[in-house]
């Protein structure tokens, strides 16, 4: 096969669509005239490199629910595309014939530039998500991955206002926010006390330990002292919790040493054991930079879905239904991984996962059992997804293509 045929036939493949480097691979490899198949790579990335020198083959990138062309032409972006052939920043590169950028047809990248209104943008991206072309409509599942879709008999988009979605979703959130809240609001009350007791002027006298109460647990060894004492001639009872083993401190009926708030004479405490009745403040304060965050962290799913499914389906996409096989499924502390098998726009079968926690937003499905899928995504990685057996609307995320 001649390189002007090669280049004929990649020209051809783009000529009204974008393609990744791995459909521009395959479409050289589908070519009947290839006749060295071990260096199809090689000889692609030569006649893509020419096309985007010679200024006919335009690479860019999918961000923001569109198409972006580089900034580099000509030779600059035909010596970026051989230096990132092989490796992952290829697989966020996208090839199209030039003349195709003045096309706004579904699917291909709008005349318009960002340079516009919201209304516009949202038009711009909805039509970068979904399309149809000489190979069929296709959804953009990912960045890097279209999948073969059809146009179910009821499109619309759920509704969002007052529906169980956005219920469902605002109480997730909400009590996402409580806990951090609750977890915020006690450390920080952890650290006030810590602090006031720390700077707390006490008195020192004797106390007779009455009972003594071992509370240790399997790490840690606590000890309760029951002390009876007096406090200008009052005489009062108070129990002192000390971090220690009860063997080392006083028992029942001998003298201990007390030391007694001022302010409060029932806050009392065993002078020079290991006070375990008060938060130590420097514990507390590294708890409290800590600890809410990494809640969030984990939650964060639960506290960012509600506005990201709201920006969904603010943006008017509506519903496509995806032919899919599922190829496995796992389970760990995290979540389930559902593993499925979807064939692109060119035939070439693409696996695709979708992860959730609790409840499976396709239903019960097994290995080999082939699904129809309504999906709703902007090619990013959390999609809406309709339950066939309840008609109800999960959100779900996806996973890693290959």
């Amino acid at each position: 096969m001649t390189a002007d045929a090669l280049r004929r036939a990649l020209m051809a493949a783009a000529a009204d669509r974008w393609l990744s480097a791995s459909d521009m691979v395959a479409a050289a490899r589908s070519t009947p005239v290839l006749s060295d198949q071990r260096r199809v790579r090689e000889l692609t990335l030569e006649a893509i490199s020419e096309l985007v020198s010679d200024g006919l083959l335009v690479p860019g990138a999918f961000g923001t629910g569109r198409y972006i062309p580089w900034t580099l032409t000509g030779t600059d972006a035909a010596r970026k595309v051989a230096g990132e052939w092989n490796t992952s920043a290829m697989s966020r590169t996208w090839f199209t014939a030039k003349a195709n950028l003045n096309s706004s047809g579904p699917g291909k990248l709008p005349k318009r530039t960002p340079r516009h209104s919201a209304r516009e943008i949202s038009f711009e991206a909805s039509s970068a998500v979904t399309g149809s072309d000489a190979a069929g409509e296709w959804l953009q599942l990912t960045k890097t991955t279209r999948l073969q879709a059809a146009t179910p008999p009821d499109p619309a988009p759920p509704t969002w206002k007052g529906s169980w979605l956005r219920r469902r979703l605002w109480l997730k959130r909400a009590a996402a926010v409580l806990l951090i809240a609750s977890v915020t609001a006690w450390l920080g009350w952890a650290v006030i006390a810590g602090i006031r007791h720390r700077f707390a002027s006490y008195t020192r006298i004797d106390g007779t330990v009455t009972a003594q109460t071992d509370t240790s647990s399997r790490r840690t060894s606590l000890c309760q002292l029951d002390v009876d004492y007096t406090v200008n001639g009052r005489p009062l009872h108070g129990i002192a919790k000390v971090d220690g083993n009860c063997n080392t401190l006083p028992g029942p009926g001998t003298q201990a040493i007390l030391d007694v708030d001022t302010a409060d004479p029932q806050d009392i405490w065993i002078d020079g054991a290991n006070d375990a009745n008060h938060p130590d403040p420097l514990d507390m304060g590294m708890f409290l930079l800590v600890f809410p965050t990494a809640i969030a962290l984990v939650l964060r799913n639960e506290l960012s879905d509600y506005g990201a499914i709201r920006e969904l389906l603010a943006s008017g996409l509506q519903w496509r239904q995806v032919e899919a096989t599922v190829t496995g499924k796992s389970a760990d502390r995290n979540g389930v991984t559902i593993r499925l098998q979807a064939k692109d726009p060119a035939g070439i079968p693409r696996t695709f996962r979708i992860f959730y926690r609790v409840i499976s937003p396709i239903g019960p499905a097994r290995k080999g059992d082939k699904i129809s899928l309504r999906l709703i995504t902007n090619g990013k990685r959390r999609v809406l997804i309709r339950r066939p057996d309840n008609g109800r609307t999960y959100v779900a995320r996806i996973g890693r293509t290959v």
